[in-house]
């Protein structure tokens, strides 16, 4: 029988229910009632055939009705191709009658304690394990989703709800021309940890492999690839947090449908080495990409150009790669020239270490150089201006000093450090000589009178070692005390 012809029913999935435990299928008709929710009508699978048996004895035939089992038929999970798009439009809704803009409506806590919703929100082609009325995103499905300007709309909406409720943040909708999408930490990640990140066996870590699959199969590859890459940074920030089987799931799906390759920052190569499933993920995306002629292997010449790229990546110059080099650390772990698949992920760790610290000492240097340079600068500009200030140390503008503390200490900072050349937080006789001489010029008084023994023999008094050098907390007091002693004689020579 078919069960139930009228108005308003529809063929509907196949279920896992009670007639699947006997061994038979169930066929479930799903019938929308006005305003109330899906609901299910059984239908035995067992054909009734009509049996006629003559008795010998009588001549009236009787007709009896003996149930004979049908032959099993393979149980095939639904699709719902017609359901989803529909629910994807804002046209339809799942099996729980549920439309698409209820559920982003709904708050956290809804979202982490509801479990049957995710699989219609974030479809995948792969059957669920824990929802029967899951769809499945076949390929057919996956052409829509790719070309449906409304449904990759909507998509992209869901994955916005999706990181918000994770306590991430995107710039899908902020970004400017030629910015590539990013999705990083908000604000509120911190509070979203503990129900979202933290383990052991987070659910939200098989939601995030869930949506990484989605994204490829749908069409969305930079939304994608922004969600593993942000993810690949809470890696790298949060060393233990996420499990080693789920990091490397996340790996995997990330891949799915994407020809993209992750290029290799010093914070993802850090990532990489500390994680082995991370590191086998990124060995068969780079395999893969440089086995140029498809054989298996990768030769000299395209583990050369694999090393260029790494070279780039971590901002290191190409003219450190020679061939010689190279084919020793081929040599290595491969044999006859060539890395095999099985041999690649050893070298490549190995590789991908040594680039790294090259590039970290590269950056150390270039850091020291550039803070040195940056003292040099201040150093000149300081100088280039220092007539000028001390050309403002009028005999009124020292009175001035004298009732200000917090003027004194902020001429006295510029000072200290102008006149400490040497950087070691000390002002010894010789730049103290400088900046008494300094002192004079713009004073008006003769530079001669600046004798140098006198200036030596000024600084134990202030210093709290008694040692011929001033720190910048003992450096005011000694200024202060040169201030009044030469305004004194410049008012003396005035006269």
């Amino acid at each position: 029988g078919g069960g139930g012809g009228g108005a308003g029913w529809s063929q509907g999935a196949w279920s896992q229910g009670t007639w699947q435990a006997a061994g038979y299928p169930a066929q479930a008709q799903h019938y929308q009632a006005p305003g109330g929710r899906q609901r299910h009508q059984k239908v035995d699978p067992v054909a009734s055939v009509r049996v006629q048996s003559v008795r010998s004895v009588q001549t009236v035939t009787s007709v009896k009705t003996v149930k004979v089992a049908a032959a099993p038929v393979p149980w095939k999970p639904p699709s719902f191709r017609d359901e989803l798009c529909a629910f994807f439009r804002g046209t339809g809704a799942d099996v729980e009658c549920r439309t698409l803009e209820r559920i982003l409506t709904w708050d956290d806590t809804l979202m982490e304690v509801c479990h049957d919703y995710i699989q219609w929100v974030l479809p995948t082609d792969e059957v669920s394990g824990f929802n029967s009325d899951a769809p499945i995103l076949d390929e057919e499905t996956q052409r829509i989703f790719s070309t449906d300007l409304v449904i990759r709309k909507n998509l992209r909406r869901v994955l916005q709800r999706f990181l918000k409720f994770l306590g991430l943040a995107d710039n899908f909708d902020t970004r400017a021309d030629g910015e590539r999408l990013s999705i990083q930490k908000a604000d509120n990640f911190e509070r979203r940890m503990l129900m979202c990140w933290r383990g052991p066996m987070n659910h939200n870590w098989r939601r995030l492999s869930r949506a990484l699959r989605c994204l490829g199969l749908s069409g969305l590859e930079e939304e994608q690839q922004a969600l593993l890459a942000c993810l690949e940074e809470l890696i790298v920030e949060h060393p233990g947090m996420i499990e080693e089987i789920s990091i490397g799931k996340w790996m995997d799906e990330g891949c799915v449908k994407s020809k993209l390759v992750h290029s290799v920052t010093p914070g993802y190569a850090a990532a990489v080495l500390a994680s082995p499933n991370l590191q086998a993920a990124l060995c068969k995306q780079y395999f893969h990409k440089y086995d140029m002629n498809g054989d298996g292997s990768l030769c000299l010449d395209e583990v050369t150009c694999l090393t260029r790229e790494l070279h780039i990546s971590l901002g290191l110059p190409l003219d450190t790669i020679t061939e010689t080099h190279i084919s020793q650390t081929i040599s290595e772990f491969g044999h006859g020239g060539e890395l095999s698949a099985e041999e690649f992920p050893k070298w490549f760790a190995k590789e991908l270490e040594n680039t790294s610290q090259a590039a970290a000492n590269k950056r150390d240097n270039e850091d020291a150089q550039s803070v040195k340079t940056e003292v040099q600068e201040e150093q000149l500009e300081d100088e280039a201006s220092g007539t000028d200030d001390l050309m403002e140390l009028r005999p009124s503008y020292i009175s001035a000093l004298s009732s200000s503390p917090m003027l004194l200490k902020t001429l006295c900072g510029r000072f200290f450090k102008r006149y400490d050349k040497n950087s070691d937080g000390r002002l010894v006789p010789e730049e103290a000589m400088k900046l008494a001489q300094d002192l004079n010029v713009a004073l008006g008084l003769p530079i001669d009178s600046v004798i140098m023994q006198e200036v030596e023999e000024s600084l134990p008094a202030f210093s709290e070692t008694g040692s011929a050098s001033l720190n910048c907390e003992e450096f005011p007091a000694w200024f202060q005390g040169r201030l009044q002693l030469r305004r004194r004689s410049s008012s003396f020579s005035s006269m």
